[in-house]
C-alpha cells in the first residue's frame, strides 16, 4: 500500500488504521512546532537571511507535492522573458544525485526529475543543493532575474516577491502537518506570502474558489487564478508528435495530485482504460516498465516521461501552460529596482481576485 493511502486512511480513522492516529498526530504537532521554531530563528535575526541586488521571485506552496508549482515556474520564466530579463530557474534538483551549482540538462538521475523537464524543455536551470551558491552561480552566469523553485520555506533567502502556489483540490493539506497532513507548516505562516496564485483553478467549481478565496483574503494580499492550459503532445523523446488516435487512454502517473491529471485529460475527451498511480517522484524500474508496455495507448506526465525518455515507444504527455491574469504586471511591478512597492488600502473590502493591491 501506498503512503499516501495509508495516511489517508489514518486521518479517516478507517478501522485498525484509527491506531496510527494518535502517533502521527503527535508527530505532526511536533513537526509543526519545529518549523514554527525555525521560522522565529529567521523572523528575530538569530539565523541569516541573504538579500540579492538583483531580482529573486519565490515560488513555491504550503503543501507536500502536487500544488502544481512546476508549471507556474515555467509561467513566471516567460513572463521575465517577454519584459525583457535573461532568467534562471534555481532548483534543488530533488532526487537528482548532482550538488552543484551546475546548470541542468536532460539528465533525470543526475539533475532530478523537475529540473532535467525545465531544461529540456529550453528553461535555464541551475541546480544547487545549497540554493544561495545556485543563485550567485546564476547571477554570476549572466542571468539578471532568478525564479527560486521551492522557495518558500527556503528562509536563507529574502526572495522580492515570494508567491505561493495553491492547490485548489486540496488546499491545506488536510489541516495538519506532516506526516498525518500533507502542510509543511502552520497556515499563519501564509502571511509571508506576497500573492496567492490559485492554480488549475478552470479545473474546479466556482462555489470551491469562492470558498478558497474567503480564507486567503484573511491575508490581504492579491489573489490570482490561474487556469491550466493544454498546448500539445510530446512522444517518448521529448519530441512535439500528433494526439492519440484512439478516445480511450492508459493513464500512468508518479506526481503529487494524480486526480487532476486525471480530471484535465478526461477533459480533453479521452475515456480512461486504465489508471494507475505510482508514488510522487517514482523511479521506475524494468518491473515496471514491462507492465506500462502491455498498455495499449499509454499517456502520462512530463515528470515521469523525463524518466522513461525512450525507453516506452509510444507513450505521449500533454504539455501544459497555467495563464493567470495581471500576475505578469504584478511581479513586474514588484521588482523595478528590486525595491518592493507598498501594498495599499482598498476601501471596503480586499481587491478583487486577479487585481494586484500593490503600486506599479
Amino acid at each position: 500500500m501506498k503512503l499516501n493511502e495509508i495516511r489517508v486512511k489514518t486521518l479517516r480513522k478507517e478501522g485498525a488504521y484509527k491506531f496510527l492516529y494518535p502517533p502521527l498526530y503527535f508527530l505532526s504537532k511536533v513537526y509543526c512546532l519545529g518549523s514554527s521554531l525555525r521560522n522565529y530563528l529567521y523572523d528575530k535575526g538569530f539565523l541569516p537571511s541573504r538579500e540579492f541586488k538583483l531580482p529573486v521571485i519565490s515560488v513555491g506552496n504550503i503543501t507536500a507535492g502536487g500544488s502544481g508549482k512546476t508549471p507556474l515556474v515555467e509561467t513566471v520564466y516567460l513572463y521575465l522573458e517577454e519584459a525583457g530579463f535573461s532568467p534562471t530557474i534555481v532548483s534543488r534538483g530533488y532526487k537528482g544525485k548532482e550538488k552543484g551549482p551546475e546548470f541542468a540538462t536532460g539528465e533525470e538521475e543526475r539533475f532530478g526529475d523537475e529540473a532535467s523537464v525545465y531544461a529540456i524543455k529550453g528553461y535555464k536551470t541551475v541546480v544547487s543543493k545549497e540554493k544561495v551558491k545556485g543563485i550567485e552561480f546564476a547571477f554570476e552566469r549572466g542571468a539578471n532575474a532568478v525564479i527560486l523553485d521551492d522557495g518558500f520555506q527556503y528562509r536563507k533567502v529574502v526572495p522580492t516577491v515570494n508567491l505561493v502556489a495553491i492547490d485548489p483540490f486540496n488546499p491545506f493539506g488536510d489541516g495538519h502537518c506532516l506526516p498525518l497532513g500533507l502542510l509543511r507548516e502552520h497556515l499563519n505562516n501564509l502571511e509571508r506570502a506576497d500573492a496567492f496564485v490559485i492554480t488549475r483553478a478552470n479545473l474546479v467549481s466556482e462555489k470551491r474558489l469562492e470558498s478558497l478565496e474567503l480564507y486567503l483574503r484573511t491575508f490581504q494580499k492579491p489573489i490570482f487564478r490561474a487556469s491550466q492550459q493544454f498546448k500539445f503532445w510530446v512522444n517518448e523523446n521529448f519530441e512535439k508528435t500528433s494526439p492519440p488516435k484512439e478516445r480511450e487512454v492508459d493513464l500512468f502517473c508518479g506526481i503529487g495530485n494524480p486526480q487532476q491529471f486525471l480530471k484535465m485529460v478526461i477533459g480533453l475527451g479521452y475515456k480512461v482504460r486504465n489508471y494507475i498511480v505510482y508514488e510522487d517522484h517514482h523511479k521506475y524500474t524494468q518491473k515496471d516498465l514491462d507492465f506500462l508496455k502491455t498498455l495499449k495507448n499509454p499517456i502520462t506526465t512530463e515528470k515521469d516521461l523525463i524518466k522513461l525518455k525512450g525507453k516506452l515507444k509510444g507513450v505521449r504527455a500533454p504539455v501544459l501552460k497555467l495563464e493567470a491574469f495581471g500576475l505578469k504586471e504584478f511581479i513586474l511591478g514588484n521588482i523595478k529596482g528590486t525595491v518592493k512597492a507598498q501594498e495599499e488600502e482598498v476601501e471596503g473590502e480586499l481587491a478583487p481576485s486577479g487585481i494586484s493591491g500593490f503600486k506599479p
